[in-house]
């Protein structure tokens, strides 16, 4: 930005004059410190700002003298001074012959400098009020001393209404800042002082007076802010009648028509006045700066738009402006000053993309100008215009981002949802964002500015030798000569190189662009002369080209980095890049090269002489294009493997032209590298035949036959290698070495595949050569692994497993191999689909999932076999898969360790699980065999232990559902700890237990007997009850046809069903025997049993008369009161008198209810008032109901009553003759 006067890029800010802050020059003054402070607080703001973010609230301070004179307002022209009304203007008006701008000139930068520097708006005066010395007595009095008060105040005022006056001729604010003790402060008398003084100095009421006493830092900071604020209105008012002023002058030129202006060719030869253009642009120009001075940044943007308009239009005019003039040099300067001022007013508002359209505006507008001019494209004056474009807006964008501005982001807009166009039509653009209208960081402005520059010197240059091969009188010109003395490559340098800081801090991810400035910052140090900062580029630059593999961008500045070495005379850089660049050079250019390779290996030696000079090629500078082909992708340890080199030469190849004495093939193991020598023969072959290399112990280290690389051709190297132990193979690197004189260079290149071509292999050498495709991934590495290890995995087991058995499953491992191996394995059982609980187990470990390093008792001999037995216990049927991982190694006979590495064999072995035995139950529940106490042994039994009410008959019928014959060795009882059921007893007998062989469909039935106590809370409500049976069934077996010893016996636990009981209430139980004789006596016992929990029973019983039988004993009754959960025995004598199957008599129970009995007062009304029910009466024989009480001889489980039932022994009885 020094190319333009700094007035006309300063950032405007409120111009204040602060007085009488001169430093006492007493060290113990009082106020020095204060004024010291002072001094430091109003003059932090820097001068001659061009970005300001604090411009809102910023006044420019200047400190100046009390004294301090202002330039003149308004002087008489000498042509007016005798005319009766003149007509005085301003000293800088181009109608004063004294004036800079007379008589044509637009805006002075002088004109600024008044309003920046030497014409405040405010005017701050700091003075010290006077304060009497302290008395010596509280009794002294005061009149002297505020005699002397009034009389120093007076001066004060005087003072200060002579400044006043001064200062309201221009309209300029006056403020006062009396300097007081704290003492004075506290002086009741200070505010009668203080009025006193803005009375007779007519101060202002506001903002015009302060007092300020020494105080803290922050104290002082806060005093010059509200000081500051409080003037900032006063300021805006100052350059408000400025603007006013000048309006009402563009107003006054706009409507008068202007005449007299000389046209004809003899008036052009003398400077004509100012035209009304001129002066509407001046008056822009004028609006636009007190505009800024009021911070109306958009008002003041547009009159500096509207100057820039005016301006481009009279340039448009050489007449007006004719070009080359210092006029229209002012003229060119103010209009890129008013660009830099609208841009950055947008800049402020965070516009940029306006910004950026308006100096690309500029841009366009003055380059057409140009070429009106003289000064088009083909100049230097041109491009060193554009470029200082570049400069300053790279400038103003690093002093923003500097203060806090930040760059628009360049993020991809999101697409809307667009309809799919119809056939025919076309889609509608998707959004974007052009880069050129988009604000970029300043490093991309300085890469434009230093492009232009190179430019600009290129067209200097041009110029230059054209004029000292013609001679014109441009070489005179002050433009020619300034641009002589300009360092051109230095201002380059500093162009690019602040591009390229800028671009490494906004790279962000992206450094494509920031090596691209770096090529042109080696470019410039390299034209320049200075070789050695161009190779100090380079070296990094082509680093990371090479990693990058980017050959085509790697040529010309490996050519470049050549040239500076050559300059530098340094030999071996040169022999290293005259390789490098071979890569990429065509026919002609590689017979140069092999020339000033062959050319320095005859006038030059080396630096030493003992060691060769290594070259290492990058990828890609390969010069040596070879591919690596392996016939077989594996091979065995020993065994020799056939390969080949191809090394396809190109047809700009130089390399025969080089003097090459050897090849050198590594290998990517640890042998030796086989040397291929050079041998002298006239005849050239293209297949070399290099047999058998060996391995990496007896590896050939030396080869010697004739080969040569011819451009265009295939030179086919092939023969044998192998390997003594397991690894992988390939050709890593070649090594050609060239021995010239004293010179002993290796040149190393990379063995890289073509891409996108098909390898090839020869199987006819010449001369009738013949090839196939290798149809492989990777063709350019071999494996060679140890032989397989030969042996069979047989697992054996018995077909399905059973639930609850240790299924034994033999792995038998017999070997085919002629070594000895040790084998381990993995097992893993997968889990069970239902999450049922199994496990796995050996001898020494048990898991429900994983087993690791099963091993086997004994190494595996050669054509030897060896076992191992697993047991799998599954708890639930379904299907078990079982993944077995066999480890093989061999074992060397010398050492005893493993010579190669574990090999892997997978088995999966799916098991199926059946249930060894299926059961099913049926309960059935009858009164306890053992009866009821009775009513009169009741409560003579309440603490006794509660007999068994109810019986439950379990029966269980138990099949063998297993395929296989099962050996039972017990079946027992196992209690389950019940509190109210018990075993009363089975048909399960101790003989029973033993061995017992079942065959599948073999059937085994148990009968159980389980009594059933009452609760033992008296109170229950008949409810259904469920009760757990007190005893389970386990039957323990195994596998009859076991070969396996000690194998456990399995356990089967069968769950009798759970109990309901039936609520049986009051029932008449019959026990009949089964046979009586003829006329011969026998007895019928009779049950009354009430197994009601709650209610007692009133009962009448009656046994009716019939033919069959002769009844004694008493044949009616009432029984007595039965209580809950007891029973009432009758017995009666009967005769027999017919033969057969006889029904007994009618024995019938009814059940007396008293409806009310506390309404009855007799007994006789009492019996009258009951109602009666009529107790079922059961056969013993037929005594089995379920759990809803129905008799099971009578109804199905579901109620129904069974079909066809024969009831001829329902309470009957055989009558035997």
């Amino acid at each position: 930005m020094n190319s333009y006067p700094i007035e006309l890029l300063v950032q405007h800010a409120p111009l204040m004059f602060v007085a009488g802050l001169d430093v006492p020059p007493a060290e113990r003054d009082p106020f020095r410190p204060l004024i010291l402070r002072l001094r430091e607080v109003l003059t932090s703001r820097p001068k001659g700002l061009i970005w300001d973010m604090n411009r809102a609230s910023a006044f420019n301070i200047l400190l100046v003298d009390k004294n301090v004179r202002f330039p003149p307002r308004k002087v008489i022209s000498p042509s007016e001074q005798n005319a009766m009304n003149p007509h005085p203007h301003s000293p800088l008006s181009p109608l004063i012959p004294t004036s800079p701008l007379h008589p044509d000139g637009l805006i002075a930068p002088v004109w600024v400098r008044k309003h920046v520097e030497l014409v405040p708006s405010v005017y701050v005066l700091f003075l010290k009020l006077w304060e009497s010395p302290p008395p010596l007595s509280p009794l002294e009095g005061r009149e002297q001393e505020m005699e002397e008060e009034r009389k120093h105040d007076q001066e004060l005022a005087t003072e200060l209404s002579q400044r006043k006056r001064t200062l309201a001729e221009r309209g300029i604010k006056l403020t006062a800042v009396l300097l007081a003790s704290r003492r004075l402060l506290d002086d009741p008398g200070l505010d009668v002082r203080l009025t006193f003084i803005r009375k007779q100095s007519s101060l202002d009421a506001r903002a015009a007076l302060f007092v300020l006493s020494p105080v803290s830092s922050n104290e002082l900071q806060e005093f010059v802010k509200s000081l500051t604020e409080a003037l900032r209105e006063p300021s805006i008012e100052y350059y408000t009648a400025h603007s006013k002023r000048v309006r009402r002058k563009r107003n006054k030129h706009s409507s008068s028509a202007y005449s007299g202006y000389q046209t004809s060719a003899v008036a052009t030869t003398r400077a004509s006045p100012l035209r009304p253009i001129g002066w509407t642009a001046r008056y822009e120009y004028k609006l636009a700066t007190f505009a800024e001075f009021r911070v109306e940044e958009e008002v003041a943007r547009k009159h500096y738009e509207d100057c820039w308009n005016i301006l481009s239009e009279m340039f448009n005019s050489t007449t007006l402006l004719p070009p080359r003039t210092k006029r229209w040099a002012e003229a060119r300067v103010l209009a890129d000053s008013l660009n830099i001022k609208v841009y950055k007013f947008y800049l402020y508002n965070s516009e940029h993309p306006l910004a950026l359209a308006f100096f690309n505006k500029h841009i366009r507008r003055y380059c057409e100008l140009s070429k009106g001019w003289g000064m088009g494209e083909e100049t230097f004056e041109y491009w060193s215009w554009l470029a200082r474009q570049y400069r300053i807006l790279s400038e103003l964008l690093e002093i923003a981002l500097r203060s806090g501005m930040r760059l628009p982001e360049l993020v991809p807009q999101i697409q809307d949802d667009r309809p799919v166009p119809q056939l025919g039509q076309e889609a509608s653009p998707a959004p974007g964002v052009n880069p050129s209208t988009v604000l970029q960081h300043p490093g991309y402005y300085y890469l434009q500015a230093a492009r232009c520059t190179e430019e600009r010197l290129r067209r200097f240059k041009t110029i230059e030798e054209a004029e000292a091969a013609h001679p014109s009188p441009l070489s005179q010109s002050p433009a020619f000569n300034n641009e002589k003395k300009v360092d051109h490559w230095e201002l380059i340098l500093e162009l690019y190189s602040k591009a390229y800081e800028h671009f490494k801090r906004f790279a962000a991810g992206h450094t494509r662009l920031t090596f691209f400035v770096a090529v042109h910052i080696a470019t410039t140090y390299h034209s320049s002369g200075k070789h050695d900062l161009a190779i100090k580029f380079l070296e990094r630059i082509v680093k990371v080209y090479h990693k990058e593999q980017w050959g085509l961008v790697l040529k010309p500045l490996l050519g470049l980095w050549y040239e500076s070495s050559k300059q530098l005379g340094d030999i071996q850089s040169c022999i290293r890049l005259i390789f490098e660049r071979m890569f990429a050079s065509n026919a002609a250019e590689s017979e140069i090269l092999a020339q000033d390779l062959l050319e320095i290996l005859k006038t030059t030696k080396p630096s030493s002489a003992s060691e060769p000079l290594v070259i290492t090629l990058s990828p890609v500078e390969n010069i040596v294009p070879a591919t690596v082909l392996f016939y077989e992708s594996q091979a065995g340890i020993g065994v020799s493997t056939p390969f080949q080199l191809h090394i396809a030469t190109s047809t700009s190849s130089c390399l025969h032209l080089i003097p090459f004495s050897s090849l050198t093939i590594h290998f990517s193991d640890n042998r030796s590298p086989t040397i291929i020598n050079r041998s002298i023969s006239e005849g050239k072959q293209q297949t070399i035949r290099l047999g058998d290399l060996g391995d990496d112990e007896n590896a050939c280290q030396s080869v010697d036959c004739a080969f040569d690389f011819i451009p265009g051709a295939t030179t086919i190297f092939y023969g044998q290698v192998s390997s003594s132990s397991a690894k992988d193979i390939t050709i890593t690197r070649l090594t050609l070495r060239v021995q010239q004189n004293d010179w002993t260079i290796d040149i190393n290149c990379d063995v890289n595949p073509l891409p996108n071509a098909e390898p090839m292999w020869l199987v006819s050498p010449e001369p009738n050569t013949k090839f196939i495709p290798l149809r492989r991934t990777d063709t350019s590495i071999v494996q060679f692994r140890p032989a397989p290890h030969e042996f069979k995995v047989d697992i054996r087991h018995q077909g399905k497993a059973l639930v609850g058995e240790e299924y034994p499953i033999d792995i038998i491992i017999t070997s085919q191999d002629s070594r000895i191996l040790d084998i381990t394995f993995d097992l893993l059982l997968q889990p069970a689909e239902d999450d049922t609980v199994h496990y796995i187990s050996t001898n020494e470990e048990r898991t429900t999932s994983l087993l690791r390093g099963i091993t086997f008792n004994d190494s595996l001999e050669p054509l030897g076999a060896t076992q191992r037995t697993i047991f799998l216990n599954a708890g639930g049927t379904g299907s078990r898969i079982l993944d077995f991982s066999f480890q093989s190694r061999t074992r060397s006979p010398a050492s005893q360790g493993y010579s190669d590495e574990a090999k892997e064999h997978l088995e999966t072995l799916v098991i199926d699980v059946v249930e060894p035995i299926r059961y099913s139950s049926q309960v059935t529940y009858s009164p306890s065999r053992l009866g009821l106490p009775s009513s009169f042994s009741y409560f003579s039994q309440l603490g006794e232990q509660a007999q068994t009410i109810l019986e439950a008959n379990v029966t269980l019928m138990i099949e063998c559902t297993a395929e296989c014959k099962l050996e039972v060795a017990e079946m027992k009882w196992t209690s389950m700890g019940s509190s109210r059921t018990t075993l009363l007893d089975s048909s399960l007998s101790p003989d029973s237990a033993g061995d017992l062989k079942w065959r599948s469909g073999d059937a085994f039935a148990v009968d159980a007997s389980i009594g059933i106590k009452p609760s033992e809370e008296p109170n229950d409500k008949p409810v259904e009850t469920r009760l757990q049976s007190p005893v389970r069934l386990d039957v323990l077996w195994r596998r009859a046809d076991n070969t396996h010893p000690n194998i456990p016996l399995a356990t089967t636990a069968i769950l009798l069903p759970e109990l309901y009981p039936p609520q049986l209430g009051l029932s008449v139980i019959v026990n009949p025997p089964a046979t009586a004789k003829l006329h011969s006596p026998f007895t019928l016992s009779i049950k009354i049993r009430n197994s009601d929990p709650l209610l007692s029973a009133d009962l009448s019983f009656s046994l009716e008369p019939t033919d069959a039988f002769v009844i004694a004993g008493m044949r009616a009754g009432r029984l007595p009161l039965i209580l809950p959960d007891t029973e009432e025995a009758l017995s009666f004598n009967l005769i027999p008198t017919i033969v057969g199957v006889v029904k007994l008599p009618l024995f019938k129970v009814q059940r007396v209810e008293v409806e009310d009995s506390s309404r009855s007062e007799t007994v006789e009304q009492t019996r009258s008032s009951s109602s009666t029910e009529i107790v079922p009466t059961i056969d013993e024989r037929w005594n089995a109901v379920d759990r809803l009480g129905h008799n099971v001889h009578f109804y199905t489980s579901d109620g129904q009553d069974r079909a066809e039932i024969d009831l001829s022994l329902w309470l009957a009885i055989l009558v035997l003759a």
